[in-house]
């Protein structure tokens, strides 16, 4: 087993040079194969919890629940293991019917009416959630901070009214809140009340229970990037950003979705495994199928002829919203499984695409602000003023041109390709890795288009050569032959692709043919003589449109990594999760 320099602590047993206080602190924080313990050691941690301020929306403990803090904290899985057992208490029972079972949320919402000092004592309700801080005050009062889903609610254990109305005895009082632990999933009931400081709680007149013991210590703060990933489960309860990133993620999927079936479109889901990965320029994934042992199977890396197929069935408005998958590299905005959305729409040209993707765009923005000032209170507000319509727009050759300061030759020449690659010598700029002429012309973009591309911004009518499946034109006032596409770009980054589809089967194959002319490592370019065969049925005019799910996520949360807004990070986060280092 290697582990690189930086990643020594996670691997003591194998690196004998380490501190024994690096040592210690490893073990700290996996605690005897767990894991996620404590982070540090510290004399007030060490003696028992310090009383809990976590970084929720629910808020802090507030001043009225200080005290001594409750429950022994154990930075041993073993000897917390030996308590419960002791105390008879790692039984994870099932919860009982309840009919006055309800969620914090929903407690917050009906007794928000309650005055200082009032309390409902005709509710008696029950409360589930997980314990984030617990504390004593005197030998007789308990207070507990009992989170679910965000929502925070005080729970009051009043040792007296416990022996009036439930009989319950000092001892079994003292063993409770000695076993408590924060993390702890528990269940309280009693009467909805609100202190004299005005703080909305649940007055127990039942002794709380532990429905689910934690066996590893829920630490109060989570920093270090590694071992937040890869304990993504602690990482979402103690950072609460985390949460509400991923709770933004759904909403805004919901959002587009929404968006397209008010519009009448169907939504569908394509394959994910076929024969050949069409649909765009990507090097597939590539497996194999028990029931067809022979052949080579790929993962989709677009469903755009899949969808296009329906178009023509006639049904005329679909989209999908699902994974894609791309054998190529995975850096702060690219991952290798990704998700996207597509919508093809009959009889929509490029300036009904570029309006309607302003519209989503807009109303999107608006909608998150909504989100984050009422539920995701962790998140920064969106400037909405920057995704006000109409977008800005750049021609792709003319202003291409006015930056190099140079013309682009004839791109339909033979010796284009040459021609470009001279160019790039005379600007002083590397060659991509595979100088064919689209990815020329995909690289002098990257560098002279789309760093002015801050604000939301449509790159409009590429070289037809790189669109292979968009209609093309004659562009006027070039000469050249450009592609009906459009890419939207916010804060530099590609966030949305829309085109014309290419419908004649004439076109289309002189355009696979001319793509397979530039295959390399990444296109594996063929002709798919199914989807040709396919276009004689009559493909009726129709715009397409694609967006990256995960990219439209991180402008949306302020994400700067695309492993924030996917539950479990981007790949190189997923792989090795499972491995032996990790466990024990």
């Amino acid at each position: 087993m290697t582990a690189r320099p930086l990643l020594k602590f996670l691997y003591p047993r194998t690196h004998r040079d380490l501190s024994f206080a690096t040592k210690d602190a490893y073990m700290l924080f996996y605690s005897t194969g767990r894991n996620l313990t404590g982070l540090s050691r510290s004399p007030s941690r060490a003696s028992g919890w310090s009383t809990c301020t976590y970084s929720t929306k629910a808020g802090a403990p507030t001043e009225e629940s200080k005290g001594t803090s409750i429950g022994k904290r154990s930075d041993d899985f073993q000897q917390r293991l030996k308590e419960l057992q002791n105390a008879n208490a790692l039984k994870y029972p099932r919860i009982q019917p309840d009919r006055n079972a309800i969620s914090c949320a929903e407690f917050k919402k009906r007794y928000a009416v309650l005055n200082p000092e009032e309390s409902r004592e005709s509710d008696n309700v029950t409360l589930r959630g997980r314990l984030y801080s617990s504390r004593i005050a005197g030998t007789k009062l308990a207070f507990l901070d009992v989170v679910q889903d965000g929502n925070r609610v005080q729970g009051l254990v009043n040792l007296r009214r416990l022996q009036n109305e439930d009989d319950v005895q000092a001892e079994q009082f003292k063993e409770f809140y000695h076993l408590a632990r924060r993390g702890d999933i528990v269940e309280i009931t009693g009467v909805p009340t609100r202190t004299k400081r005005g703080e909305l709680s649940i007055n127990a007149t039942k002794l709380p229970a532990i429905l689910t013991p934690a066996l590893a210590s829920l630490p109060n703060t989570l920093d270090d990037p590694e071992t937040r990933i890869r304990n993504r489960h602690a990482d979402i309860l103690v950072n609460q950003k985390v949460a509400d990133t991923l709770k933004l993620r759904s909403h805004i999927v919901q959002y587009l979705r929404n968006f397209l079936i008010t519009d009448d479109f169907l939504e569908v889901q394509t394959p994910i495994i076929a024969e050949d990965a069409g649909g765009a320029i990507a090097r597939p994934f590539n497996t194999v199928a028990t029931e067809f042992s022979t052949k080579t199977l790929s993962l989709r890396i677009a469903p755009e002829i899949w969808l296009k197929r329906l178009i023509l069935g006639g049904i005329e408005r679909v989209f999908e919203l699902g994974r894609n998958f791309r054998n190529e590299g995975a850096d702060a905005t690219h991952n290798p499984e990704f998700t996207t959305c597509e919508f093809y729409k009959s009889f929509a040209d490029l300036e009904e695409l570029i309006k309607m993707t302003e519209d989503l765009f807009s109303g999107l923005a608006s909608h998150v602000n909504e989100l984050i000032s009422s539920k995701l209170t962790s998140l920064d507000p969106l400037d909405t003023n920057l995704f006000t319509a109409p977008f800005q727009r750049i021609e792709f050759i003319p202003d291409l041109e006015q930056r190099i300061g140079r013309k682009l030759p004839d791109l339909e020449a033979e010796n284009a390709a040459e021609a470009i690659a001279s160019l790039f010598s005379e600007l002083s700029q590397p060659l991509p890795s595979s100088p064919t002429l689209p990815r020329m012309l995909d690289k002098l973009a990257s560098i002279y288009l789309e760093p002015s591309c801050d604000a939301p911004t449509f790159i409009i009518h590429h070289p037809a050569c790189m669109a292979p499946l968009a209609k093309s034109f004659r562009d006027p006032a070039t000469n050249q032959l450009v592609s009906a596409r459009v890419e939207l770009f916010v804060q530099h980054k590609e966030l949305a692709n829309m085109y014309e589809e290419e419908n004649s089967p004439f076109e289309q194959r002189r355009k696979f043919v001319q793509q397979v002319q530039w295959k390399d490592e990444e296109n594996e370019a063929v002709i798919d003589e199914s989807y040709l065969e396919a276009l004689e049925w009559g493909l009726p005019p129709t715009g397409g449109w694609g967006c990256g799910i995960d990219r439209l996520c991180m402008l949306m949360s302020g994400a700067t990594r695309i492993s924030d807004v996917l539950a479990f990070g981007s790949l190189k986060n997923v792989v090795g999760l499972g491995k032996d280092s990790y466990k024990s």
